[in-house]
């Protein structure tokens, strides 16, 4: 192999090395971020609940995961279903309704639980509880609700209840015609209505993270081997042409 051909394929095993060696780094960084946040919400859970009023509502997303109770009345017209979701190996539904917190026109999104679809209509919508009344909701405040791959446009705004695949604020507050706070609360405390709260810890998929970045970092090394042995050849070969 000509030094000039040894040249090409050392500086394309570098390019290759820097690459999988950024994509290990970063897979692993994921796993961090994963294990740092499930950190943050294991704390949340230890400490005890902060009753939200509605003086607290704007407050409230800087300072999520947060222990919190809540007051207000469901607005149960206003539910979303958000289809495709899975607990305790079955397949179904998560419910989503607003809380109307007292003294105020805003609401915060709850998950209250999930059901487990019709497996012979998966439009039906399963039979639950709804608290009716005043009520007093505990449960972890996060940031967003968690997304699945959505092919396809979000749903237009459109009459409630109704299945959704995902949730956002926006989209929600133009289909429903009600305000909601920028913070979305994973219910804890029973309601019997039915609903299983077997909420997922957010640190699954952490191996996953790390198993990739293994991978990566092993093409990397891989690659090293490879340069090495082109360089140890072109030497070698170099060599007995000059002898």
């Amino acid at each position: 192999m000509k030094l000039a051909h040894v040249a090409i394929v050392l500086l394309a095993a570098a390019a290759g090395i820097a690459v999988t060696v950024s994509l290990g780094n970063w897979q692993t960084r994921r796993a961090e971020q994963k294990l740092a946040l499930q950190a943050q919400r294991d704390a949340a859970e230890r400490a005890a609940p902060l009753e939200v009023s509605a003086r607290d509502l704007a407050e409230l997303p800087r300072r999520v995961p947060l222990r919190v109770k809540l007051r207000g009345r469901f607005e149960h017209d206003r539910t979303v279903w958000l289809d495709n979701r899975m607990m305790d190996g079955r397949a179904g539904f998560v419910v989503v309704t607003p809380l109307r917190i007292e003294g105020t026109d805003v609401a915060i999104l709850v998950m209250r639980g999930f059901v487990a679809r019709d497996p012979a209509d998966r439009q039906r919508l399963p039979a639950i509880g709804t608290p009716e009344g005043d009520v007093t909701v505990e449960g972890l405040a996060l940031a967003e609700l968690p997304r699945l791959l959505e092919l396809g446009a979000a749903p237009p705004p459109g009459t409630l209840p109704a299945i959704w695949q995902n949730l956002d604020y926006e989209t929600f507050e133009r289909a429903s015609g009600r305000r909601v706070a920028r913070v979305v609360v994973q219910q804890r405390s029973d309601s019997a209505d039915g609903l299983a709260r077997h909420w997922p810890r957010p640190s699954a998929g952490v191996e996953k993270h790390r198993g990739y970045a293994f991978q990566w970092y092993a093409l990397a090394a891989l690659l090293a081997v490879l340069a090495a042995t082109v360089l140890v050849r072109g030497r070698t070969r170099a060599g007995k042409a000059h002898s």
